[in-house]
């Protein structure tokens, strides 16, 4: 059962996201040589293309090369769309690989969803999140990415380069950032939290390219 308090203070406070809906129908592993949704796309190398030798975790929303991977499996990894803020659809538009998701406002004072896991992974390791972010709609000009253990840490995106310009900004968080706040890395439960504010049904967001680097 979700816990409706704790989801209504995550928008202002730090919390742990408890489970809302699950969205896993466009979520699952993607073939990075099979044909994109609409056809054969061509696949876009991304930003930051990868390299062979290079340590690059991949935990959703990633189709590009990588290292490692938590594969959203709705098993033991899930995403949850929380208290019904937001949907997600695939589309086209994107920076790397052959889709990206559209994050929707459905209209209420604030959005948020994340990727979940049942039991906790230790991220020690990694030393950087990284995601491509694209939107110019009010709905999205503040936007907070967050990682949790036991409890929930975000930062404002926008110290990072993000800009509500309808441009794709590339963000680059140091992990650092959430564990100098509390964030245990070797006991996360969501190594990634969306989180915008208020915006009109309809608003969406671009989202791509995300992982995690060593340096």
């Amino acid at each position: 059962m979700k816990r409706t308090v704790c989801m209504l203070l995550l928008a202002v406070a730090s919390c742990r996201p408890d489970p809302g809906d699950s969205d896993y129908e466009n979520h699952q592993p993607t073939d990075p040589d099979g044909p994109g949704p609409g056809g054969e796309e061509e696949i876009l190398p991304g930003p930051f293309p990868y390299q062979a030798g290079q340590r690059r975790l991949a935990v959703g929303f990633y189709e590009g090369g990588k290292s490692e991977e938590i594969i959203v499996n709705d098993v033991d990894t899930h995403i949850y769309l929380y208290e019904g803020t937001a949907n997600i659809e695939s589309s086209t538009t994107r920076i790397e690989g052959k889709v990206a998701d559209r994050v929707v406002h459905t209209g209420k004072t604030w959005l948020g969803f994340g990727i979940h896991w049942d039991t906790p992974h230790n991220l020690d390791a990694w030393k950087t999140l990284h995601v491509s972010l694209n939107s110019a709609d009010p709905g999205f000009s503040s936007v907070k990415i967050g990682m949790s253990d036991t409890k929930g840490i975000q930062v404002d995106v926008g110290k990072y380069g993000y800009v509500n310009d309808g441009q794709w900004h590339h963000v680059a968080i140091p992990v650092s950032d959430f564990t100098a706040a509390g964030v245990k890395l070797n006991a996360i439960q969501a190594p990634f939290v969306f989180i915008a504010g208020q915006g009109a049904a309809g608003n969406s967001l671009l989202l791509d390219n995300l992982y995690f680097t060593v340096d």
